[in-house]
């Protein structure tokens, strides 16, 4: 009975920690949808962050020993729960839940774009050796992480996961590892949470998973369970899924965004936008003639900018993978094509995987070409808060304005081109470029 006690206590404490995380990563708005049991559509079961922003790095170690971070696999898409190998509630349940989506990701044909992980609460214990055995008795392939006992406790105090250490009750359970009666005892609360390739927080899930119907929990697992462990595994709380995940991965990488956002503007065609830019000066026709390219990385970016000195221009970072700047290219297209002739537009596409770069772009084609690499890399620029991101440069190379976030409406994008690109130049040169 004392155990469970602690544990209502600790879950209290844990959900007043995660309120101010979840209302600080989602937004007032989101955290009164989740607040009230909504699920932002076309979320399955995560609450998507309104401004997403990089996670802190904090050093960890894999089941090798080996150095790593949340934030080494920029480029992937990141699963990560918390977990320890000594649990006997939900741990073991999470354990066959990330199982089951990497088989749905594999049959999905998406393995290589995502990383699942799960990093331990309980750094204590959890040392390689025995992540690495852990993995051996479960079959579980994906990475496990641990730590310091401060890097780990750190990382999980920033995302509002509490973690505390109780006394052990009688009886003390066997370790699985050691065969030795357990010697410490930790509670700690649940949550998911899935990063983008930029290292940004994009969805957080809450509550416990749940075994879908038709699957068993492994052998070894379900051997790890004690008796609230089995009752949480019958009737977990506020259950998340496997297949539910991987909507909300698909959400995230655009893959299930509604048509209907989508249309709310239509670019010109091609032939439309190579006729309203024709005539433009040589070094803006260029451009164009470059129009849905991937030309290179940071530096030939640097060079680009460079040799516009004398034009004013719109950098707009992207990636093929953020939901709303696949909902945003369409405006782009439309004030390229109209402002062409006189603004060099570039795009810049972050953190993504250049096939799928190369692919977005023959859909939605836009009358400039783009550069490649991580956000970092820009940095000398302006730093990149998150994707999308639009800089407008004034004709002497300075910056003039930084917009953060989608453009929801042509005439907003329109009006900050024709405030800080054309207006600054007309001010400078008293001209307008072409």
């Amino acid at each position: 009975m004392l155990r469970r006690i602690r544990w209502i206590a600790t879950a209290g404490a844990a959900a007043m920690v995660i309120v101010f995380v979840v209302v600080a990563l989602l937004g007032k708005h989101g955290y009164e949808q989740a607040s009230k049991g909504l699920v932002p559509a076309p979320l399955a079961v995560g609450n998507a962050v309104e401004k997403p922003r990089p996670l802190p790095t904090v050093p960890l170690v894999n089941e090798y020993g080996q150095r790593t971070s949340l934030q080494s696999f920029e480029g992937k898409w990141v699963v990560f729960a918390p977990s320890m190998t000594d649990c006997h509630e939900v741990c073991p349940m999470t354990t066959g839940a990330l199982m089951e989506l990497e088989r749905q990701l594999k049959a999905a044909h998406l393995a290589s774009q995502v990383v699942v992980a799960e990093v331990t609460v309980d750094p204590w214990r959890d040392r390689p050796p025995r992540l690495r055995a852990y993995k051996r008795m479960t079959g579980a392939k994906f990475e496990m992480l641990t730590g310091s006992v401060s890097n780990v406790l750190r990382l999980w105090k920033k995302l509002g996961i509490l973690v505390e250490r109780v006394p052990l009750e009688k009886p003390v359970p066997i370790d699985w590892y050691t065969h030795k009666p357990e010697t410490l005892n930790i509670v700690h609360s649940d949550g998911l949470f899935i990063l983008d390739p930029a290292g940004q927080m994009r969805i957080i899930v809450a509550g416990m998973p749940e075994i879908e119907h038709g699957h068993e929990l492994e052998a070894p697992l379900y051997k790890l369970l004690d008796a609230e462990g089995i009752h949480n595994l019958r009737k977990p709380e506020a259950p998340w899924t496997a297949s539910q995940l991987l909507s909300d991965i698909k959400w995230g990488m655009g893959m299930e965004v509604p048509a209907s956002s989508l249309e709310e503007s239509r670019p010109p065609t091609r032939q439309a936008a190579e006729q309203q830019l024709a005539g433009s000066p040589g070094t803006l026709a260029s451009l164009h003639a470059q129009a849905g390219q991937l030309l290179g990385g940071e530096r030939q970016l640097k060079q680009r900018i460079a040799a516009l000195k004398g034009y004013p221009v719109v950098l707009n970072v992207w990636a093929s993978w953020c939901v709303p700047c696949r909902q945003e290219f369409p405006l782009l297209a439309s004030a390229s094509a109209h402002f062409g002739r006189r603004v060099a537009f570039l795009g810049y596409d972050s953190s993504d995987q250049r096939s799928n770069a190369r692919s977005f772009l023959a859909k939605h084609p836009v009358s400039y070409p783009s550069y490649e690499g991580a956000s970092t890399e820009i940095s000398w620029l302006t730093p990149i808060e998150g994707t999308p991101t639009t800089i407008y440069i004034g004709p002497n190379g300075n910056i003039t304005h930084v917009h953060i976030g989608a453009y929801e409406s042509e005439t907003t994008l329109d009006q900050d081109v024709e405030r800080y690109a054309l207006g600054l130049h007309e001010i400078v040169t008293g001209t307008k470029a072409g």
